[in-house]
């Protein structure tokens, strides 16, 4: 933890270290952890575990277990088909702002990504395919232009992260077969300004990840 960026405070460097390790998997909702832990881990003072762990806590990313300690906060079926309503609602709505900001920069970029998402097939894993496909949405959405927008996506997205980590990787160390291009059938659409079939392909690939969730046995 030493030579922090000035601009990011210890706080928020144990903040963004906790949730990556409750992204990761390694720590998961049948762990209690414990402050002196955390402070021990990250080799800061108290203070900037405790404030890290409070807002977790009002995130409802964490819940506080009093005299025992912090456990992640578990993510249900009832929570995956809320963000998936979510961002249905957020990136199907926003697509013709898309349409209108849409330059041949923007469908360049959005070529390049799905030219990285089938590069080399053998290390393609969990992480790898669930970082494409978020680079992909949020920078897709980006293209409207609205910030707020942009900030909801991202805590979704961060959300359906969390999902991947406690969920779908129990079971699978590599992603599912992906859905048949639908990433390259939307950029196709948007390129011959078909919104109608961009729209239908947006839908199919967010529902997808709802499938590839609840698909398994493991939800409560």
């Amino acid at each position: 933890m030493e030579n922090l960026p000035s601009k990011i405070s210890l706080k928020d460097m144990v903040y963004q270290q906790l949730v990556e390790m409750i992204c990761t998997g390694e720590l998961t909702p049948d762990t209690i952890f414990t402050e002196n832990q955390m402070i021990t881990r990250f080799k800061v003072s108290k203070s900037p575990v405790r404030e890290a762990l409070i807002q977790l806590c009002h995130e409802d990313v964490l819940k506080s277990i009093p005299r025992c300690g912090y456990q992640v906060t578990k993510i249900t079926s009832q929570n995956v088909r809320d963000l998936t309503e979510l961002r249905l609602y957020l990136e199907l709505s926003s697509l013709p702002k898309v349409m209108e900001h849409l330059t041949a920069e923007h469908i360049h970029e959005l070529k390049e990504q799905n030219l990285r998402r089938v590069a080399y097939p053998s290390q393609k894993n969990v992480w790898t395919a669930w970082n494409n496909n978020y680079k992909f949405h949020t920078f897709l959405l980006s293209i409207a232009g609205n910030k707020i927008v942009n900030a909801a996506m991202e805590q979704a997205m961060n959300t359906c992260r969390r999902a991947y980590a406690q969920l779908y990787t129990l079971k699978k160390e590599t992603i599912a077969p992906n859905k048949p291009f639908l990433h390259d059938r939307i950029v196709n659409s948007l390129e011959n300004h078909d919104v109608f079939s961009a729209y239908n392909y947006l839908k199919q690939d967010i529902l997808f990840m709802e499938k590839e969730l609840l698909g398994t046995d493991i939800l409560s």
